[in-house]
């Protein structure tokens, strides 16, 4: 096949040459295409070609896990390819990691069969040929973006090599296929009480077992250790029983239940019954007779209203006792970050905060919701709980609903000074008129005080409904949204448009229609989708389908675009200013809440209307004029707010209510002064340059509530570093030798000649991207005691090359994969056994951006090192039993984008180091070499295309890519004694 599509070169493949060329991958499926659309028994073609020709186009598929709607979807570049989509997966797409459906997975395939890496081809022709028929699984592209995707991969191979997972009677659910069915019951089944088996009873095991099995799948748990125990699969089968009367079964090596499923159900033998004495039905854990009410209805009932009847009158002003109630959550939820953002800046201003999770489905334990915090949105230290039945004897100055069915439970509790309710819309829109509508405005007329996202929202409240409220406004984070460094300069206008359709309230089919009679009336122009997968291919205009972006890709999105579309039919948004912020003018619905919200000259309102939204677009498309003065006005809006002073805001009206009920005792109250600062950063210098001059700037503007000091050490600059120094009274200086540096020996001086409890470091060349950046990472430390050092994420440079943004953002994304803590304990078995990954997992530690306890610098400094110094110490503090942490709410600007010898040169030295410390070999023959280089440049290839790279700067990519594999190789030949 490879000498038949090398003969196409660059050219447009012939239907007749494209099938062919198929149906040699093994990927089309002849019988299967058929029975599935009988249309191509009436054609001329044979079914390959038809495919080719009519059912690509047409989104058929050429088998059950290819979808070319999903590939084409999802990968830009194959949509721009002249090969039919199907061949560029076999050809090019499954190289750069790109999967063929949502239900197969490339990476998590690979990763677990190893047989499929060895084979050249692409996992699913290996699936195909020979995985499906070797009892291999195809996983499901869901486990991947999942937190715990490797463990229920594992699971699911634990399943299906027990024999206990039945594929057709897991059809009385209605999954689609029998292995569709496999990863239901593992992702979701058996939290819905869906059993596996016609015998083992997965509620009720759940039920029985609670302490046990807790939160792990009961399956899972049976076949690891329930079985072997004597733990019963089901109330009427005594897993003893059966033992005693089988004694050719071994306990521990041979199912019980297998047995039973395979010899005793299908020829009729009864159940082993025990005489242990049953639990009893609590008339809710097992009833499956439920009336249809959902959980958020049932709360109304679930939880009895008492009054307010705290034990003391007395609070700390200072120091409030602040209870949070809150729906599940996932990261990307914006209601949830405004939460977040306020439970932070409370925190900051020295509040004691506890979050209570209602009725948990994204999250199976305490630790776990922690941890999405932290990873997806914001720093937080107070407790996370799930709400149970310690909740009934919660206590604290305030307790705050967050939406209409977290209500009910702040109403069953008396022990606090006042009640809250976080408004940040009017929830009754979000329904049809129905028992959800009116159960939703029923929460508005309870007696609970109101703090509202928007003044429109607080005027609501107190006018319609007679609450006490108060408002706040929403603020973008001007670090992350702000112009672009670069004028725009699309040759088309490029229209951001939110398309969250699902979200009633964002009224996204009028937009739409609105485009599609711009694109009527000839106006040039193409649309940036954003806020959630589309499944339509084709419009009347030019788009890209941005799906669920991260913050910095839409602030990316933002700074490109020229005009920005988002609607708010409630209330208003956050998306108008984030956009605001990057010198977007917008268009917006005209409204009650947006017309008291935004200044007049800062939007460009429309009814709600097709033809008068496309009139408001076309109208900023055509002045250009108006465009900069629009997006002037507000920008300088958007600049009036931040989060901070609406915490502030948050935080005064909390005040001012409970000074109502309760007296405060802040002026009694002994506070105590810290003498020595707690922490202290420390910067090693060397001919910094003007870049010095930014890191102090955002050094010395860090916002903590304790004392902190910054000392530089500089090794004999001569350029204009000590003048910059000089700028900064509060910056101490140290000087030293240059010969007298060494990476790990002058961090230790740094230590000894600072007094914080925590010491962070930075590079000359690492600017901290926020004014939390150093209460982050020292918070962080607080919250896990038992790890000696903390590193932050870093960003890459605005101006820096797209391969080096990537490149940073994939390192960065990928340790969110794993518990942000680690220690050798994490997973012992794969530390015992000095995996290759899970070590460089361990030691991976960055002094651009760290923290440390000096309590544990004491005991283990840093080895006084040429290279290397922070993971050599990282791996130091992980045998001696520490834990290390990944702090990734401690943001610093930092990156590089070096010249080929100067990349060649550093890789080299990275190279050796790892050879020398930890006997890694990154590069060991040209041989090697050369097909790392050729699968790099294929890939970054691929990807600049997909990305709309300039072709110079892929052609560099290239250059790079042959200087750092270049210089692993010089690593790997070099006498390391004499580097390091």
């Amino acid at each position: 096949m490879k000498k038949l599509l090398k003969s196409f070169g660059s050219k447009t493949l012939s239907p007749k040459k494209s099938s062919n060329a198929i149906v040699e991958t093994s990927l089309f499926q002849q019988d299967w295409y058929l029975k599935n659309y009988s249309e191509v028994l009436n054609s001329s073609y044979s079914p390959a070609e038809h495919y080719i020709r009519e059912g690509e186009a047409k989104h058929y598929k050429p088998n059950p896990w290819f979808d070319p709607a999903y590939y084409t979807r999802k990968h830009a570049a194959a949509g721009r390819s002249k090969l039919p989509a199907l061949l560029h997966y076999a050809l090019e797409g499954w190289k750069s990691g790109r999967s063929p459906s949502q239900e197969f997975s490339n990476k998590i395939y690979l990763a677990h069969y190893g047989d499929a890496i060895d084979a050249a081809i692409s996992p699913l022709q290996h699936y195909l040929e020979r995985g499906q028929y070797e009892g291999k699984l195809a996983f499901d592209c869901e486990l991947e973006y999942r937190e715990n995707g490797a463990q229920l991969a594992d699971e699911m191979l634990l399943l299906q090599k027990s024999g206990l997972f039945d594929p057709a009677w897991y059809q009385q659910y209605r999954i689609d296929t029998a292995q569709a069915g496999l990863f239901h019951y593992v992702t979701m089944g058996h939290w819905q009480g869906k059993s596996p088996n016609p015998v083992f009873d997965s509620r009720w095991y759940r039920w029985h077992y609670a302490a046990k099995v807790g939160d792990m799948n009961p399956l899972v748990h049976f076949l690891r250790e329930g079985e072997k125990t004597g733990l019963d699969p089901a109330p009427d089968f005594s897993t003893k029983a059966y033992y005693k009367a089988h004694k050719q079964l071994q306990v521990g090596q041979d199912s019980a239940l297998l047995h039973y499923l395979i010899e005793g159900l299908p020829t009729g033998v009864a159940r082993p019954k025990h005489n242990m004495p049953e639990r009893k039905n609590d008339g809710t854990q097992l009833d499956s007779a439920k009336l249809p009410i959902s959980q958020n209805l049932r709360s109304m009932i679930d939880f009895a209203q008492i009054p307010l009847a705290p034990t003391s009158k007395k609070y700390n002003s200072k120091q409030l006792d602040i209870h949070w109630i809150i729906p599940d959550f996932a990261a990307g939820g914006g209601g949830h970050m405004t939460i977040f953002r306020m439970a932070h800046f409370l925190e900051y201003f020295g509040h004691k905060q506890t979050i209570w999770l209602q009725n948990p489905s994204v999250h199976k334990s305490e630790e776990q919701a922690a941890d999405t915090i932290l990873k997806h949105f914001q720093q937080f230290n107070g407790d996370v709980k799930f709400l149970d039945k310690r909740f009934e004897t919660a206590r604290g100055d305030v307790i705050i609903a967050t939406d209409c069915w977290t209500v009910w439970p702040a109403l069953s509790v008396s022990n606090f000074k006042r009640r809250f309710y976080f408004v940040q819309d009017f929830e009754p829109s979000f329904f049809a008129m129905g028992s959800n509508y009116l159960a939703a405005e029923q929460t508005y007329k309870q007696d609970i005080d109101c703090i509202c996202a928007s003044p429109w929202l607080a005027n609501t409240m107190q006018e319609k409904y007679g609450r006490w409220a108060r408002p706040f406004w929403l603020a973008a984070d001007t670090m992350l949204y702000h112009p672009p460094t670069e004028r725009r300069s699309n040759k088309r206008p490029r229209i951001a448009f939110y398309a969250r359709y699902f979200t009633e309230r964002r009224a996204v089919e009028l937009g739409m229609l609105a485009l599609e009679l711009l694109a009527k009336r000839g106006v040039e122009f193409e649309v940036d989708f954003f806020g959630t997968p589309l499944e339509f291919q084709t419009a009347p205009f030019a788009f890209k389908d941005h799906g669920v972006a991260s913050p910095e890709e839409l602030a990316d999105l933002f700074q490109k675009a020229d005009i920005g579309v988002v609607f708010s039919a409630t209330n208003y948004s956050l998306v108008p200013q984030e956009m605001m912020a990057c010198g977007l003018p917008i268009v917006e619905l005209e409204g009650e809440s947006t017309e008291c919200i935004f200044p007049p000259e800062t939007v460009s309102l429309a009814s709600p209307h097709p033809e008068a939204i496309a009139d408001a677009i076309e109208a900023l498309i055509a002045d250009k004029a108006k465009q900069i003065t629009q997006a002037a006005a507000a920008e300088k809006w958007v600049g009036s707010f931040s989060w901070e002073t609406s915490a502030k805001a948050v935080e005064t009206a909390l005040l001012e209510r409970i000074a109502e009920f309760a007296s405060d005792i802040s002026a009694t109250a002994k506070t105590q002064v810290a003498k020595t600062p707690k922490a202290s950063v420390v910067i090693p210098t060397y001919n910094a340059g003007v870049m010095l001059d930014r890191v102090l700037g955002a050094v010395t503007k860090q916002l903590a509530p304790w004392a902190f000091e910054i000392l530089i050490i500089d090794s004999g600059s001569t350029d204009t570093t000590l003048d910059i120094i000089a700028k900064y009274p509060e910056v101490r200086l140290h000087k030293i030798k240059q010969t007298d540096f060494n990476h790990g020996g002058t961090r230790n001086l740094g230590v000894e000649l600072t007094s914080g409890e925590y010491i962070a470091f930075l590079t000359h060349d690492a600017m901290p991207a926020n004014s939390r950046w150093l209460y982050n990472i020292v918070t962080s430390l607080e919250k896990y005691p038992k790890a000696a050092g903390a590193f932050g994420k870093h960003l890459a440079w605005p101006e820096a090359s797209p391969f080096t943004k990537r490149d940073m953002d994939t390192h960065f994304s990928g340790l969110l994969k794993y518990p942000l803590y680690l220690n050798k304990d994490t997973n012992a078995k794969r530390f015992e056994n000095k995996e290759t990954s899970w070590m460089q997992l361990l030691h991976f530690y960055s002094d651009n951006n760290s923290c440390m306890r000096r309590s544990v610098w004491e005991k283990i400094p840093y080895r006084t090192v040429k290279f290397g110094e922070d993971q050599v110490w990282a791996d130091d503090i992980i045998a001696a039993g520490y834990g290390k942490l990944y702090a990734p709410r401690a943001i610093v600007y930092h990156s590089h984008d070096f010249e080929p010898q100067e990349h060649r040169d550093r890789n080299k030295t990275e190279a050796a180091f790892f050879k020398h410390f930890f006997g890694y070999e990154l590069m060991k023959n040209e041989a090697t070499m050369q097909k790392t280089l050729v699968d790099l440049n294929d890939g970054d290839e691929a990807w600049g295309d997909e990305n709309n790279v300039n072709a110079d700067v892929i052609a560099r990519q290239k250059e790079l890519n042959n200087a750092r594999l270049q210089g692993q190789l010089d690593g790997f030949r070099a006498d390391t004694t004499e580097m390091f």
